[in-house]
């Protein structure tokens, strides 16, 4: 089994972050309540997305979900890059920190000063900045809405 990374909120909106998280973690269960994790509230942005990788779209996690990425093909350029796990949770400033650290990869790219990840394939096929951008705008569509990101692997 691989790693596929969705985008979710807490069933609960006292989680906020990471340390709520913690805190509700650290809670008795019956003290607690439920918890769980639901789908982002506007599903459309998710579906906008391109995602034919294959012609530099997001790559689909396993079950298809539209608002999930496969995570196991970017993990290794996310972490070599940015010194992110994407098998870690992340709470909505993780989030943005990435997207902010990919915004900046892409003014490093512009100037050349940059490699293109080419995500597992032996050569670019002519896609490989499709496929980052397209991993932008699930970055982007994931922070408009204050989302997590849930690694399940």
């Amino acid at each position: 089994m691989g790693l596929d990374v969705y985008a979710v909120r807490p069933s609960q909106e006292r989680v906020t972050d990471m340390a709520a998280f913690q805190q509700l973690q650290a809670t008795p269960e019956e003290e607690r309540g439920e918890f769980g994790w639901l789908h982002p509230a506007d599903l459309t942005p998710f579906h906008d997305l391109p995602r034919d990788f294959a012609e530099g779209g997001l790559f689909w996690p396993s079950d298809g979900d539209p608002t999930g990425f496969r995570g196991q093909v970017y993990e290794k350029w996310v972490s070599d890059e940015f010194r992110m796990s994407l098998y870690d949770l992340f709470d909505p400033d993780d989030v943005r920190v990435l997207l902010e650290r990919v915004d900046e990869w892409f003014d490093r790219a512009d100037a050349g000063d940059a490699q293109v990840p080419l995500f597992g394939h032996d050569s670019d096929d002519g896609h490989a900045l499709e496929r980052v951008r397209a991993f932008a705008a699930f970055l982007r569509a994931a922070a408009d809405q204050d989302l997590w990101f849930f690694p399940d692997y």
